[in-house]
């Protein structure tokens, strides 16, 4: 949408199961620039998202591409979705520029946390044996050395690339948020105000790691109370693990899925954002959290390591489980102990950085990239790589 309002003509490509919902968006919010293509895997065994079906729509894409391209004759290709190092796209195959990224599943979880992945720590531990051999995969190296561009989401990936011969691979989130998502001002804390309220938002999934949160919550000394905002473990479940943990009247779950307002909303009332996933290409919520003023609790760990500010919060090493959980608890209890002047500096600093990080910017950095890889002069002074630079300022 962003980089049609900046006048560029876009065809997206997307999954066939996207299109009713697409077209009917269209309908109320038409746009001569911006036209779809839809393609189909023709397997109803493998199920839209997972890596058997992404593998197929990568090739399939291509004979999609190419009969548009024949009508539209496109100037670059800028693959952005699905994000995965694992398979990458086959655009390239068009013979045009071609912009692989923000691209992630670099990164791996530690060894020493997998007890939080419960009966997924075995898939778990496939998934790290298969993205460590990559480096030696023949077909990633000769795909990867067909794109004009690549782009890694983080550092962990950004290094997995070097090593598979890209060393011209950037560092890029891939995470953004509306202009005006962004509250007005950073978040201004009360002296005294207790108890300090804290917010976890996410996908109830293994890799999340929400268990590794209440762990850490229930050694937490000062008066506060952790809302928990997402989907995906049934109720009765999630009452026990927060039973078993002595967190009842501590912690409390906003039930059913939110919408996007309602997610604001509940941002809006939290001081602090707890993120403890343990394998993450970067994080929606980091960037959300930081939107709205507040300060972060996170894993000195892959994308959170990369787009957290030092200066907007505290990352902890990830350890062993037992120290993991005592310093996130620790984390926090020394944020509660924090001068109003030093929460305030914290929120300030995540807010400005989430300024950056808007939709409207990234669409303007594509586009600067775009016009490099086609032989245009850019306009302006920002650059393409400075996210690279930015990043690794923050780290």
């Amino acid at each position: 949408m962003h980089l049609a309002e900046r006048g560029l003509n876009v065809t997206v490509l997307t999954r066939v199961e996207n299109r009713d919902k697409i077209e009917t968006y269209r309908v109320a919010h038409p746009r001569e620039n911006l036209s779809f293509g839809y393609v189909t895997v023709p397997i109803n065994a493998f199920k839209p998202g997972s890596g058997m079906h992404y593998a197929l729509w990568q090739f399939l894409a291509v004979r999609v591409a190419r009969s548009l391209n024949r009508r539209q004759h496109f100037d670059v290709v800028h693959h952005v979705a699905y994000s995965s190092i694992h398979v990458p796209t086959q655009l390239w195959r068009l013979g045009i520029p071609t912009v692989f990224g923000p691209v992630g599943g670099g990164q791996t979880a530690p060894p020493s946390m997998l007890a939080y992945f419960g009966s997924d720590s075995q898939a778990e531990r496939r998934r790290t044996l298969l993205t460590k051999t990559l480096r030696y995969s023949p077909f990633h190296k000769r795909w990867l050395g067909k794109m004009s561009a690549v782009l890694a989401a983080n550092s962990d990936t950004l290094e997995l690339i070097r090593k598979m011969g890209r060393p011209d691979v950037r560092l890029q989130a891939d995470i953004g948020v509306a202009a005006d998502y962004l509250a007005v001002e950073p978040k201004r804390f009360r002296p005294d105000a207790s108890p300090l309220r804290l917010i976890w938002v996410g996908r109830m999934l293994p890799r999340k790691a929400l268990p590794l949160a209440l762990d850490a919550f229930a050694k937490v000394q000062h008066d506060a109370v952790l809302t928990i905002v997402g989907s995906g473990l049934e109720e009765p479940i999630l009452r026990e693990m927060i039973a078993k943990r002595g967190l009842s009247d501590r912690v409390e779950w906003a039930g059913r899925r939110l919408t996007p307002e309602e997610v604001r909303a509940a941002y809006l009332e939290q001081d602090l954002f707890l993120f403890t996933s343990l394998r993450d290409t970067n994080g929606i919520q980091l960037v959300e959290a930081m939107a709205l003023g507040l300060p972060v609790i996170t894993l000195d760990l892959h994308g959170a390591r990369d787009a957290v500010p030092n200066e907007a919060g505290i990352k902890v090493p990830v350890t062993t489980p037992a120290e993991v959980t005592s310093n996130l608890a620790e984390a926090i209890d020394r944020f509660a102990s924090m001068s109003v002047e030093q929460k305030n500096a914290m929120s300030r600093a995540g807010w400005n950085f989430a300024q950056t990080c808007t939709w409207s910017s990234r669409a303007a950095k594509a586009e600067i990239l775009y016009k490099e890889l086609t032989g245009q002069r850019p306009s302006g002074a920002l650059s393409a790589a400075s996210d690279s630079e930015m990043l690794k300022g923050r780290t």
